[in-house]
């Protein structure tokens, strides 16, 4: 059994409520320009964290959970089985996911292995990526975000924002969609923050978004991650948004 290629020993950010740890996994089928993970998307390298069970082991009692991320988590061929291991053992499982894999989802599903889900919203479904089967990723997030809506397992949708690649308008058709899909919740929007070289080489934002338009046109309850503390502020010649 494979196990993850790193781990993060602790985070209060990353499962809600929770003190955690993150097992990172190779390989990813998108190669999104803001992420901070690069070296975690191409399947090069055979390094895995041998001694995972023994630091999950050592830290009974003092973490609650395991974040599943990566790269993308749902593509690791022995998630199963070390989900099984970590529930054993006593932990919650969060699974961070594109929402490529809805059967690997209803397979961790069925047998009680996930506690929680954040699934990442890419693109409105006008300029959705496609895997290399063809496939849309939208017409996929439709059906992981259907899985969960079913099993009523607690989960959030999410975007990572950069005003070089989503707009406002962007922004509030993605939450309309996420909505007709019948989801309720908060919709989470993640300000792109520069943490290092990431795998498009993406700069720093040149402007803020205009978080008031966005309010006024959400279709959901909203929260705001590493956004700029001036809410409603933007910098420099902001993207010409329709009404």
């Amino acid at each position: 059994m494979r196990g993850p290629a790193d781990i993060t020993p602790l985070t209060c950010l990353d499962y809600p409520g929770k003190a955690a740890c993150i097992f990172w996994f190779r390989g990813c089928n998108l190669r999104c320009p803001y992420c901070y993970n690069p070296e975690f998307v191409t399947t090069g390298g055979a390094e895995e964290r041998l001694d995972w069970m023994r630091f999950l082991d050592e830290r009974r009692g003092f973490l609650d959970a395991v974040v599943m991320s990566g790269g993308e988590a749902t593509l690791h061929r022995d998630l199963l089985p070390v989900c099984r291991a970590v529930k054993q053992m006593g932990y919650l499982v969060k699974i961070d996911t594109n929402g490529s894999s809805p059967l690997v989802l209803e397979a961790l599903i069925a047998e009680g292995l996930v506690d929680y889900v954040a699934v990442d919203h890419k693109m409105p479904a006008v300029r959705t990526f496609h895997l290399q089967n063809g496939v849309s990723l939208f017409d996929r997030f439709c059906e992981t975000v259907g899985v969960l809506r079913t099993a009523r397992v607690p989960f959030e949708v999410r975007t990572t924002c950069h005003p070089s690649l989503l707009d406002e308008q962007d922004i509030v058709n993605m939450i309309h969609e996420a909505a007709e899909l019948g989801y309720t919740g908060t919709y989470f929007l993640q300000y792109y923050f520069d943490a290092g070289e990431t795998l498009g080489h993406m700069k720093k934002p040149v402007r803020r978004y205009d978080r008031l338009w966005i309010d006024s046109r959400s279709a959901l309850p909203l929260g705001y991650r590493n956004f700029p503390e001036d809410r409603y502020s933007f910098k420099a010649n902001p993207i010409a948004v329709s009404a």
